[in-house]
């Protein structure tokens, strides 16, 4: 299906950052999904491929940046809240659901087995009610990836009142608020680090500490990055009224790509906690915002229709490839008797399979079940 040239209101579709969204989905995908820590490839490598958690803080910016651009700003509609909520709804819930169907048996039994029926109960209510990331023993239940779509409703709930806030305010004062949130960015974990409320434990992505849980997941600790992400945008929609707009965007967006692989290829000597929750987020805010100009050859890869095809479907892979995982392990299991990440040929042939089914699901699950929602909505709505 060709990608849409449109958004809701009806500014054209920035298509270098939909391609964006697939390569960061793709990492995520890397992260969770191969045996990179056993990979005979050079230490950086590695480090790259095991760094991929740094992808959803992009994903943070990135929502706070397109949302902005597409409600807010001069030649925008007036943001209809109801309407805005109805319309976040229709976007994320119905892929989230499914990813849920497909692994609910296997989380429901498990689940019961081992924790009862009380926990079983608590986790399930606050997956469905997507409130799983307030509270940290159920963060990861049902499925992982989910606790990001928990801290992005609270995101949309929040964005009516702080976006057309942060547009209209002066110039000064919305980077003064870009500052301090990303201040806060690095002081939860840096303080998290400074009094270890979780002991003596070591910092890692396989920690399921409390504290630590806390500063990675709550929407609260991670809602500045959301916000840099608005305030970029409110320097965009300013910026591509200039008659210099677009100059130098092309080595701005080299120059910040550069930078990111340099750092994650650093990633295990950096403090795993500030690099998870935020350190990048400056220069993520910096390669989005120059990839939207659509200079340079980073842009022109990325607005390739097959990235944006796969980016429209970005949000498909994020959900769908930890309950296909489960599915994948359990069919190699029983038909080769090995686990998931024995085989290379599995691996790469799990994640082919992965993003073949993201567009499956985007195309006859997310859109298909967005429209039901939003011709329920119109119908619904007093004339």
């Amino acid at each position: 299906m060709p990608p849409r040239e449109t958004d809701v209101q009806g500014r054209s579709q920035l298509r270098a950052l939909t391609g964006l969204r697939f390569v960061a989905a793709l990492h995520v995908v890397i992260f969770h999904c191969t045996s990179w820590e056993s990979w005979p490839v050079p230490t950086f490598v590695r480090s790259v491929a095991g760094s991929g958690y740094v992808a959803v803080s992009l994903f943070f910016v990135l929502s706070g940046f397109i949302l902005t651009y597409a409600h807010a700003g001069k030649g925008a509609r007036p943001l209809d809240r109801k309407r805005f909520y109805v319309n976040r709804f229709a976007r994320i819930y119905p892929a989230y659901a499914f990813a849920l169907a497909l692994v609910a048996p296997f989380y429901f039994v498990h689940t019961f087995r081992v924790d009862g029926v009380a926990v079983l109960a608590r986790g399930a209510v606050a997956v469905v009610t997507l409130t799983q990331a307030w509270w940290p023993p159920v963060a990861m239940a049902w499925n992982p990836p989910g606790w990001s779509l928990s801290a992005e409703a609270f995101f949309y709930g929040l964005f009516p009142l702080v976006a057309p806030a942060l547009v209209a305010g002066r110039r000064s004062m919305v980077w003064g608020v870009g500052i301090a949130c990303y201040a806060f960015c690095l002081a939860v974990p840096l303080v998290y680090m400074r009094l270890a409320p979780d002991g003596p434990i070591e910092l890692t992505h396989t920690s399921t500490a409390f504290w630590l849980s806390v500063v990675r997941y709550n929407p609260a600790v991670r809602f500045p990055e959301f916000v840099i992400g608005i305030v970029f945008a409110r320097w965009y929609l300013e910026a591509r009224t200039s008659p210099t707009y677009g100059k130098g965007a092309a080595l701005t967006s080299l120059i910040s790509a550069g930078a990111l692989l340099a750092v994650t290829t650093q990633a295990e000597g950096l403090p795993y906690p500030v690099l998870h929750n935020g350190l990048l987020a400056p220069v993520f805010a910096v390669l989005i915002t120059s990839l939207a100009a659509g200079r340079g050859p980073v842009a022109a890869i990325l607005a390739t229709r097959p990235l944006v095809a796969l980016g429209d479907a970005s949000y498909s892979l994020y959900l769908l490839h930890i309950p296909l995982v489960i599915l994948w392990s359990k069919v190699t299991t029983f038909l080769l008797g090995e686990s998931f990440h024995t085989s290379s040929g599995s691996t790469v042939g799990f994640v082919l399979s992965a993003v073949v089914a993201s567009l499956l699901c985007h195309r006859y699950i997310e859109l298909p079940m967005r429209d039901v929602v939003l011709r329920w909505w119109t119908a619904a709505r007093p004339p």
